[in-house]
């Protein structure tokens, strides 16, 4: 039976109404990997966001916006774009509860920065401005490879992409400064800022500061998503 994946969403308040919303390549990477995209909405009741991740079997946590710096103890950086309040509640509730019931979890770009802040970790607020990095993170165009991504022998990654060397996209000003209880970094570029990270002891959480949902041509960051969905089986 194909697993359900849960999607949470975007959320924006252009136009006549408030619109919840994903980009199409999220779930087209979900179903090309046998697995059942669910759209998940902004909602803040705990209850209920506890309720429908019963009903669920694995979450993709997607891109997006900054998370507020508040989260982690800091004034806002003038290059940070929050996402909305609403959503910011919205996800901070359902990471928390899909933590607390080891609900395996795919986390990409702000998906990743989501967790690590939920996890107790820091933010770099915009690299450019820190001064950091001799590498183009946000490249807008985005589509194709920007830049080399070194990974762990030991990690999750490895295991799922057989390679100690992957080319990704990048389209991120942020990227983990303190890394979240539990965490460990388990990729990085040539510049030290941190590409991936996992969960010690959880059934599957992978997060990626890259978009493998724009890259499916490859297998390499296809093969996310199928990993995801096999964990969601269990």
């Amino acid at each position: 039976m194909k697993p359900i994946i849960g999607i949470n969403c975007d959320y924006g308040e252009s136009g006549k109404q408030p619109y919840s919303f994903t980009y199409r390549n999220y779930s087209e990477a979900v179903i090309a990997a046998c697995g059942i995209p669910l759209l998940l909405p902004v909602i803040k009741d705990k209850n209920d966001v506890e309720r429908f991740l019963k009903r669920i079997d694995g979450l993709l946590l997607t891109g997006g916006n900054d998370v507020p710096p508040q989260r982690y103890g800091e004034e806002r950086h003038q290059k940070t774009v929050c996402v909305h309040p609403d959503k910011d509640i919205s996800d901070n509730i359902l990471v928390g509860a899909a933590l607390q019931i080891k609900k395996p979890i795919l986390a990409i770009c702000y998906g990743v920065q989501l967790v690590n802040v939920v996890l107790g970790g820091s933010l770099i607020q915009d690299i450019p401005s820190e001064g950091i990095s001799f590498l183009v993170h946000k490249d807008l165009r985005n589509e194709q490879y920007t830049h080399p991504v070194t990974v762990g022998k030991n990690s999750l990654l490895h295991k799922i992409i057989g390679t100690e060397c992957i080319e990704t996209n990048s389209v991120h000003h942020q990227a983990i400064h303190e890394l979240g209880k539990g965490l460990t970094a388990t990729a990085h570029t040539s510049d030290g800022i941190t590409e991936a990270v996992e969960l010690g002891e959880y059934p599957f959480l992978l997060g990626v500061q890259w978009h493998p949902e724009r890259m499916t041509h490859d297998p390499y960051h296809r093969a996310l998503f199928s990993a995801l969905v096999e964990a969601s089986k269990q």
